[in-house]
């Protein structure tokens, strides 16, 4: 079953680390970042989650269906603005 999980690395969150097609590691923007304390400092940051490109996640169930209503507001908004 995992093997029909979408990757990180093809998900519309997901921002790769680095430039080119040779990418290994990102960070999720699925939801805002969470606050971390830096052990070394103290001081509070802001932070995505990490992860590599072949990684997955729960949040992808199958259905596009919210996915595929977004894009048709958007076509219209679009329109009626042209």
């Amino acid at each position: 079953m995992s093997l029909l999980r979408p990757h990180c690395a093809h998900c519309i969150y997901w921002m790769s680390d680095q430039a080119g097609p040779l990418y290994t590691s990102g960070h999720c923007h699925r939801y805002p970042p969470s606050v971390h304390v830096n052990p070394q400092t103290g001081s509070p940051v802001q932070k995505f989650p990490s992860t590599d490109h072949h990684q997955w996640c729960g949040e992808w169930d199958c259905d596009e269906t919210w996915l595929e209503d977004a894009i048709h507001q958007t076509t219209v908004k679009n329109a009626e603005k042209a």
